[in-house]
This record gives structure tokens, C-alpha cells and sequence, in this order.
């Protein structure tokens, strides 16, 4: 921990230890010989620090007496190894406390042995145990809790449970990536990502005390609404960066200047704009980032190296287009560089670079920084561009690839060209030129594109130097996100209750542009399509409670009668944002129906934001609410309702009542008390005439 210490200034170490200690503080206590559990949530801004946020909450978990704490490190191999190096690096010191910690990577039965015999060591290490986001892992550790061997040793020992990336695979983007499969199954329980989200339950159930901490840098909406459903977190804590962090509201808002724009025709697509050659833009911002190296590292020595990275597109076979470009500039350029000083290309190539450098030097003071001439910039570059790494990082790339790692030391200059793997997690060190030409057909979700910014962190010693190529459209959505991320984290430190800052995040206007994340026509006509009973087993109490409260202070209009209790049903005309919050309101305890939930809500804000004939109202219906409430069957295995509630001649009668005005969605929500101690039921029933 002295590393972080010399990083940092006491107002720094102040903050970070406080809010540290505040996390732990609603964690279960180690030292109490019971079962306990405890959820809670850790919000950061992307490159800020999170990873020393959870290292120091390690180091204080290891001096409370928590015997074991697992990291779930990503979902990429590369960032499973990142995690482990750091924590071997930061906390066992080079073997200097392997004393008090024992690190195990992806560990399989086979370690059992090795990991009960450890927690038995006299000086009780605490046993770190780094995990890839991964069904078949996540159940391989499950295994090693749930066996006798460590089970007899670790007993109700604390054990601290810390989800990187929190809001990736385990919960959130759920409904929208499968969304956008091009094959869409009508039900999101055969839709992947459950298989991680069953793992970690299976997890936290083999661990009779534990504490699970999710830390992420994008709690959006969905997150909200996924985690209040399913891992409920009590409490959250918002960190503080440091005094050198510069993120989005330094790039796009204090010095919009260090945003340049990449023009339409240079933007690329593989299938809308496949580009044939390498666009004018990438040769700039390539000269840009050698002459910030000259300038940052050789003539200023600020730092020891740079880095540029280069974002094409998600599609491997792009990075490796990119790759081959950058290549072969900088092969070209090298025997340029070479050649006599009367060689035409060498004067050319010269030239081109004396054109860049006042876009080099645009962000510096000329009356208090010592601004070198081209000439004595020119001096370096050939050693700089003799002394450039470049790297292609994708996961086809055997040498390149998930266990590549860049040897920052080794050179003053850096190029990593990639795709996903260059995405969400990834820390590439002392970036200062990112070139991220990426086509969007459409508007992008606020966590992808705020998990792009591999060009946030801690900036500041060299930031003039700093420039991002994006295309217009991007810079517009990273300028409405930093909006939406300030207004975000003034609303997390202002509530301490998470469902206070979900309702404002449904009802607030001002985040309309980032949230609405429209889901697909195809997700829309097959998975909101017809009646859903959507079940919620574990939240019975509290949803009879917020049903019986919400009927008691709802004015209900009758349907005429038909004879019988259990054929009359009564009905209530809301505002459509009444309608939204009351499905925010009502909790569920899986996956798939929380994904439901999530789908539904955010069409509904959808429709009611429509310039042209905005959705205002729907109907909410209670049935047979005179009558007894009626047994249904039930099966415990499979924990699902078997009797079809939505069925039968007297139902299609029903449905006669809900013919509305045009954009009035046709939407029921339905309530049945049923017996079996299943007490209410929501269910959630959309079609295809919701689309006009």
C-alpha cells in the first residue's frame, strides 16, 4: 500500500481510506460465528482508481480478520491477468508478505488441499482467489467452498466477494445484448447470461458468510433496476478520484479542444463504409503521437512513455486492417528517416510532419510552457519512430492475444491496435492519442460507450499532449453521457437509499437522449409479444405489501358484470409514468423476468417520449379482485406456476375493454392470489398492436 501512498497526497489518502473504510464498514463482521450476508455497491468513474479502491479494501478486509477474498476479475483472459499481477505486485510485494497472503488464480478442486492446509497457517493470510466471469469457473470455486475440506476449516469465516465490472455478464446488458441477436427465441430463460448469474448465486449460497461488492463505473438504469431485483445491495459508496484524474468532463467539456473529429467518409464500417486505404486522419494522429513522445518523453522527460491506441471496430479482421496500416507506415517511415537529407521522400515525409506539429503544440501556454522548435523535435523522431512498439491485441492472436503482455518499460513509444479486448477493463498505460473511428447504425448505450473510454485516467502531467480522434456523432453521445453521469453520481451522493435514485433515473427528462436505448423491433414482436406470468418467489412479502398499499390508494372503475367473482375484474386508467413506476416497484428474483421487467420499462419510457403521438396512458387491471383467491398448480422443482392464467372465454371478453386511442399501449398487469404460499403474481402480457 506505500505505492498508492507516493502516488498520492494526504488529501488523497484521506479520502481513499474513508471511503474505504465506509465500504467495509457495511460488509458482515468476521468475527461473528454465524451465517450473514451483505450486497453492496461501489460507483467510479471509468480509469479512476477502482482497482486501488479494491486493493486497499482488501488490505483492510486482511487486518478485520476476512479469511478469503475473491475477485471476479472480467470476463477476458487478459484482465483475469492484469488483476493477478497487481494484486501479487501491490499486496504480496514480491514475497515480502506471502506471510499474510496466499494468491490462487482460476483454482480447481485439485487445489482443495492446498487452500484448507493455508487457512490453517498460524499467521491467518488471507487467501486471494482471482476468478475469470465465467459459469465454468465461478462453479469450479462453488465446489471448493461446498467441499468438506475447507468447509470444516473455514466454518463462518468472513469471506469478501468483489465483482469487478460489476455491471458486465453478471447482470446488466442482459435484455439488450441478446436483443440484438439476429435469431431472437421468444423466451430470455434460453437466452445466454443466466449461466453466470446461476454461477454466482451458486457461489454466495456455498458461503454461509460473505460479503458481495460490486464496483462498477457505469450504474445506468437497467443496472439500477437489475440489482434492486436481484442482489438487492443495501448500501453504496461513490469514490472520489484523484486531484490528477481526467475524465469526461475534462475531455468534453473543460478542453473540448483535445476532441478532434474524423470525417464521415473516414469513418469506418465493415459493411456500411469499408474502407479500402488508410484514411488521412489515422496518418495525423500517428505523427501526432511520435511527436508527443519526442516532445513528452525525450525533450520534456515528463514520462518515460506514451501510448496511442487504435479502436476500429469490434470486428477482429478491422483491427488487423489497422495493424497492417500502422505497420507499414512506420516500416516506410524508417527507411525514410534513413535515407540521405536530399531524398525527395525523406523531405516530403519531413515536411508532413512540419505541417502537424502546431496541432502538437496547440494546447501549450506559449508564455509558460518552453515550447521546443520542429527542428529540435526533428532531432528525436528518428530514434522515436526506430524505438515504437506496436502491438495487435485480439484474442485470435495466439502471441497477441488473451496472455499478451506489453512491456511498457521496454519502449518510449507504444501503438496497440484492437478491438473488444482493448474495451471495458483493459488499462493501457500512459495512453495520450486515441484514434476510435467506429461507425454507429445507432444510438450506442451509455455503458458501451463509456466503457470505450480507454482515454479517461490520470492524465494531467501530460494532458496538452492528449488528443481523441472520434467520429460527430460519437462526440455528440460522449458530451450527453458526461451530463448524465455527473447528474448520476450527484444523485448517489445525495440519496443513500438506491431505489430513491432508480425512481430518478425513470422519471428524470434530462436523461431521456443516453437512456432510452431502444430495444429492436425483432426483441419487441417476439419477447414482449403475448402474456408472460413472471414470478416472484422470493419478494412475496414485500410485493403483497406494495400491492395491497398501491390498491388501497388507486381509485379502481368496474367492468360490468358477469355473473360470478372470479369473472368480474375492475380497472385503473394511469399516466404511463404512474404505470413505469409501479412495474420499478415491484421486485423479481430471476433473470430472465428481470430482463423482462428491464425490456418492458424501457419501451414504455420509449413510447412515452415519442415527439409525434407520445404514449400517455395504460391500463392497469385487477382481476377477480371480490373473489377467494383460487389454488393454482405449482411446481417446487422447477419453482414455476403450471396453470395457465390467461385463458378462456370470459378473458377474451375481458380484453373488449382496452380498445384505446391510437399510442395507448395495450398492456396488462395482472394480479392473482393464489394459495401454495405463492401470493401475488405480476403478470406482464404486451403484443404486437403495441407498435403503431
Amino acid at each position: 500500500m506505500e505505492r498508492f501512498k507516493r502516488k498520492l497526497d494526504q488529501e488523497e489518502v484521506d479520502n481513499l481510506i474513508t471511503e474505504t473504510t465506509e465500504i467495509l464498514s457495511h460488509c458482515t463482521n468476521p468475527h461473528l460465528d454465524e451465517a450473514q450476508s451483505a450486497t453492496n455497491l461501489v460507483v467510479g468513474y471509468v480509469q479512476s482508481g477502482k482497482t486501488m479502491s479494491f486493493t486497499t479494501l482488501s488490505a483492510m478486509a486482511n487486518d478485520n480478520g476476512f479469511r478469503v477474498i475473491v475477485y471476479f476479475a472480467g470476463t477476458k483472459t487478459n484482465l483475469l491477468t492484469q488483476t493477478t499481477k497487481r494484486l501479487r505486485k501491490d499486496l504480496i510485494n514480491n514475497g515480502a508478505n506471502n506471510q499474510f497472503y496466499k494468491l490462487h488464480e482460476n483454482p480447481s478442486l485439485e487445489e482443495v488441499q492446498r487452500i484448507r492446509n493455508e487457512l490453517q497457517i498460524s499467521t491467518k493470510p488471507t487467501i486471494l482467489i482471482t476468478v475469470l466471469k465465467h459459469y465454468k469457473y465461478i462453479n469450479a470455486l462453488a465446489d471448493i467452498f461446498n467441499s468438506q475440506q475447507v468447509k470444516n476449516v473455514l466454518k463462518n469465516n468472513a469471506v469478501l466477494i468483489i465483482d469487478d465490472e460489476a455491471d458486465q455478464a453478471s447482470l446488466n446488458g442482459y435484455a439488450y445484448k441478446n436483443s440484438k441477436k439476429e435469431s431472437l427465441s421468444e423466451e430470455w430463460e434460453e437466452d445466454e447470461y443466466t449461466t453466470t448469474y446461476r454461477s454466482i448465486l451458486h457461489l454466495r449460497n456455498s458461503i454461509p458468510n460473505h460479503s458481495y461488492i460490486q464496483y462498477t463505473a457505469t450504474p445506468q438504469g437497467p443496472l439500477l433496476i437489475s440489482i434492486l431485483d436481484l442482489l438487492s445491495p443495501k448500501h453504496h459508496t461513490v469514490l472520489t478520484p484523484g486531484k490528477q484524474y481526467t475524465g469526461g468532463k475534462t475531455f468534453f467539456i473543460d478542453k473540448p479542444g483535445l476532441v478532434l473529429t474524423i470525417p464521415d467518409e473516414q469513418v469506418y464500417n465493415s459493411k456500411k463504409n469499408p474502407l479500402t486505404q488508410c484514411p488521412k486522419t489515422l496518418v495525423d494522429a500517428l505523427q501526432i503521437h511520435l511527436m508527443n513522445v519526442a516532445l513528452v518523453v525525450c525533450i520534456f522527460k515528463k514520462e518515460n512513455y506514451l501510448s496511442m491506441m487504435i479502436h476500429a471496430d469490434k470486428d477482429q479482421d478491422a483491427s488487423r486492417t489497422f495493424y497492417i496500416w500502422v505497420k507499414s507506415l512506420i516500416d516506410m517511415w524508417t527507411e525514410m528517416i534513413n535515407a540521405d537529407e536530399n531524398d525527395l521522400a525523406k523531405i516530403e515525409l519531413v515536411e508532413s510532419f512540419r505541417q502537424i506539429y502546431p496541432e502538437v503544440i496547440r494546447e501549450y501556454d506559449k508564455s509558460t510552457d518552453i515550447i521546443p522548435s520542429f527542428e529540435e523535435i526533428l532531432t528525436q523522431l528518428p530514434d522515436v519512430i526506430f524505438d515504437t512498439n506496436i502491438e495487435l491485441i485480439i484474442s485470435s492472436n495466439k502471441r497477441q492475444g488473451d496472455n499478451k503482455e506489453v512491456d511498457w518499460e521496454g519502449s518510449p513509444s507504444h501503438i496497440l491496435v484492437g478491438a473488444e479486448m482493448l474495451n471495458r477493463g483493459f488499462t493501457v498505460e500512459n495512453l495520450a492519442v486515441t484514434y476510435m473511428p467506429r461507425y454507429s447504425i445507432g444510438k450506442s448505450t451509455a455503458d458501451t460507450i463509456q466503457q470505450r473510454c480507454r482515454f479517461f485516467g490520470y492524465k494531467w502531467n501530460y494532458l496538452k499532449s492528449c488528443r481523441v480522434y472520434l467520429p460527430t456523432d460519437t462526440c455528440i453521445e460522449y458530451a450527453e453521457y458526461v451530463e448524465h453521469e455527473e447528474e448520476m453520481r450527484k444523485w448517489l451522493k445525495e440519496n443513500t437509499n438506491l431505489e430513491a435514485v432508480e425512481q430518478l433515473l425513470i422519471i428524470s427528462p434530462r436523461l431521456n437522449a443516453t437512456r432510452k436505448n431502444i430495444l429492436s423491433i425483432n426483441t419487441v414482436q417476439t419477447k414482449l409479444n403475448g402474456w408472460r406470468k413472471m414470478n416472484a418467489f422470493q419478494m412475496i412479502d414485500e410485493n403483497i405489501r406494495f400491492v395491497e398499499q398501491f390498491i388501497t390508494q388507486t381509485i379502481f372503475e368496474n367492468d360490468k358484470d358477469y355473473g360470478t367473482t372470479d369473472r368480474n375484474h375492475r380497472f385503473a386508467k394511469l399516466p404511463i409514468q404512474q404505470v413505469i413506476e409501479f412495474l420499478s416497484n415491484f421486485k423479481f428474483s430471476n433473470m430472465p423476468d428481470t430482463a423482462r421487467k428491464q425490456a418492458t420499462m424501457r419501451y414504455l419510457k420509449y413510447l412515452a417520449s415519442k415527439e409525434n403521438s407520445p404514449l400517455e396512458h395504460a391500463y392497469i387491471i385487477q382481476m377477480a379482485y371480490a373473489g377467494e383467491a383460487r389454488e393454482r398448480a405449482f411446481d417446487e422443482q422447477t419453482m414455476k406456476l403450471t396453470t395457465n392464467l390467461h385463458s378462456g372465454a370470459q378473458f377474451q371478453v375481458k380484453r373488449s375493454i382496452l380498445v384505446m386511442q391510437k399510442f395507448v399501449l395495450k398492456i396488462r398487469f395482472v394480479f392473482n392470489y393464489i394459495k401454495l404460499n405463492l401470493n401475488v403474481i405480476l403478470s406482464v402480457g404486451a403484443g404486437r398492436s403495441l407498435i403503431h
